[in-house]
């Protein structure tokens, strides 16, 4: 609208011109009214110098208005020349220069897309500095753009310029910082200025004006660990302490009893063959519990050292569908005799681990094992096992049973070495396949409800 009113305005102005400077030469050329013909060419003067001053006028806006959006700065006023302007010419302020209001209109808009964009950027920086996790954010070069109060602290410095000023700090952090890779977590354990800490790391990846950055995610997971850590041992002390005493308290009272039958009241020790029949039957009960009971203790021993040696696992290409026929085929007659349907779904041919197949399938054959115990007395019982890949492409393996299930107050505990609920159980099958799916950078998780069955999801 502006831009039709001075276009317009232009055009009359020449046609006004062209029309009174014929009319000058005609009256001079024509008639005798040279005078008047004096007074025509005068006014086109005026009118020609008014009309380029006009034309003058708004190209300085114009330049003006381009070189504050250049400069982003948006506080520059229009609405002022208008008024000025509308002031000289006589003209209500409304019909002034409408090309000057609009000017001034996309000002206004600029100078508020302005606002919103600090005022966003505020609340952003704000909810940055306040957060408790530490976040660096750095270029491709190096170069650190972002800094927030968490990580100054962690770090122990006001200030960091490119990642190569982490080598002040220790240079394994720098090291571990340039082999971070976007979406996998990375453990790290070092010494800040003589304190111990082990950070959890986390990168993402992202792209702003065509610069590649990586945002990281630093905790100080520490006292979480420490804390995990001395629970899991007081878990497993209570766990070897009941084992041990079940074995040791029978020995160490059958060993007195045994003692008493064969020492006299003055401690002298007695003629075997002056026992009779039930004395002896006695004293060979006594040393049969003992020795069972020792073999028992001895049984524990090595379960615990087959827990704390297991071997690094050999890594190859395991073909899924191998796997799963390998474990149907060790088992199956023995899910059979107990009636129970075993059904592996075969997965993908092209689905295929890295991992140690005699490891991961002694996993499977141990939780196999304990769903048919699950599934004892259970009508139709059934065990399914199938493979596939998660919402991050990672490969998972899960053993599904439509047995007991688990109770609620047991299963934070079925992972703890020795923890069992079964009468003959050793409670090291589970912690086992745990500690094998660990060496595998994998985890072992279970979803169960007690009446509704469980299941054990193998992630890779």
């Amino acid at each position: 609208m502006a831009f039709r009113n001075f276009r317009f305005y232009v055009t009359c102005r020449i046609l006004l011109l062209l029309a009174l400077g014929y009319g000058a030469m005609y009256v001079a050329t024509q008639t005798y009214f040279w005078l008047v013909s004096f007074w025509l060419a005068l006014l086109v003067i005026l009118l020609t110098v008014e009309l380029i001053r006009y034309v003058e006028r708004n190209e300085r806006s114009l330049a003006q208005f381009l070189l504050s959006i250049r400069q982003n700065d948006f506080t520059h006023s229009f609405a002022s020349l208008s008024a000025k302007s509308a002031a000289v010419t006589g003209r209500p302020a409304s019909q002034a220069d409408h090309l000057q209001e609009a000017y001034q209109q996309i000002m206004l808009v600029f100078r508020k897309l302005r606002d919103e964009k600090e005022t966003q950027y505020q609340y952003l920086q704000t909810v940055v500095e306040h957060v408790n996790v530490a976040l660096l954010c750095f270029d491709d070069k190096g170069e650190i753009k972002l800094m927030n109060a968490a990580a100054k602290l962690l770090l122990r410095r006001p200030t960091l310029k490119n990642l190569h000023s982490l080598d002040k700090i220790d240079p394994q952090l720098r090291e571990a910082f340039g082999h971070m890779q976007a979406g996998k977590p990375a453990l790290v354990k070092l010494e800040i200025e003589h304190r111990l800490v082990n950070l959890s790391m986390q990168a993402s990846e992202f792209k702003l004006l065509g610069e590649k950055y990586t945002l990281l995610s630093l905790q100080d997971i520490r006292y979480e660990l420490e804390a995990q850590e001395v629970e899991a041992w007081q878990k497993l002390i209570r766990v070897l302490t009941h084992e041990i005493m079940n074995s040791v308290i029978p020995i160490s009272t059958l060993t007195s009893v045994v003692c008493e039958m064969l020492v006299n009241e003055q401690g002298q020790l007695l003629d075997l063959s002056a026992l009779d029949s039930e004395e002896a039957s006695d004293l060979q009960g006594s040393l049969r519990t003992i020795e069972s009971r020792s073999k028992g203790l001895v049984s524990f021993v090595k379960a615990y050292k087959s827990i704390t040696q297991l071997p690094e696992p050999r890594l190859t290409t395991v073909s899924l569908q191998e796997l799963f026929q390998r474990v149907h085929t060790l088992l199956k007659s023995a899910t059979s005799r107990q009636g129970i349907t075993f059904e592996c779904i075969a997965p993908p041919p092209d689905l295929h681990l890295k991992a140690d197949l005699e490891l991961v399938e002694q996993v499977l054959i141990n939780l196999v094992r304990n769903a048919m115990d699950a599934l004892a007395n259970q009508p139709s019982p059934q065990i399914t096992l199938h493979a596939g890949r998660n919402a991050h492409r990672q490969i998972y393996i899960q053993v599904r049973d439509n047995g007991l299930g688990i109770d609620a107050e047991v299963l934070p505990q079925i992972f703890i070495p020795f923890f069992t609920t079964k009468p003959e159980g050793t409670g090291v099958g589970l912690s086992l396949s745990r500690q094998i799916m660990l060496l595998h950078r994998g985890n072992i998780t279970v979803h169960s409800k007690a009446g509704e069955g469980s299941t054990f999801t193998l992630v890779f």
